[in-house]
């Protein structure tokens, strides 16, 4: 029979051990372990309760018990699907065109509208109409017929 040295099998059990915790530990709950994720603060989805009014229209994900994070990629990160720099959990607008986004991006992820008339600036063609003015698609105020 042949001994096999205490040491080297310690040795091996603690590494064992050791890759076991690490293969376990993901902090943000996004699927990727923490050893490997290079985005380690994952946003996390807001949970409702189980008997949510409108649950068939939002995410089930949002349903189930648990801490439950954002889809992310193979490294643990967030897509950001129009390429707009805002992360789809946090972009109201996550599916944007480079047109639309091509007269700037506001801190929401739509597109900028610089003068809050209700038109965006990559189609408005009046872009410093007052506060308080109809306007047509372009942004440029339209005639008031009321009277």
């Amino acid at each position: 029979m042949s001994k096999k040295p205490v040491g080297a099998v310690l040795l091996l059990a603690v590494f064992i051990a050791g890759s076991a915790n690490a293969v376990a530990s993901d902090s943000d709950h996004d699927g990727v372990v923490d050893a490997l994720d290079r985005c380690p603060n994952t946003a996390q989805l807001k949970k409702l309760p189980a008997d949510f009014k409108y649950a068939t229209a939002v995410n089930q994900e949002r349903l189930k018990p648990g801490p439950r994070a954002y889809p992310v990629d193979a490294h643990g990160c967030e897509p950001d699907n129009d390429g707009d720099g805002i992360v789809n959990s946090r972009d109201y607008c996550p599916e944007d065109t480079s047109q639309t986004l091509s007269m700037g991006i506001a801190p929401n992820g739509c597109p900028k509208h610089s003068d809050l008339d209700g038109t965006p600036d990559y189609r408005d063609k009046c872009p410093n109409t007052p506060r308080g003015i109809k306007t047509d698609a372009f942004g440029c105020p339209v005639e008031n017929t009321d009277s």
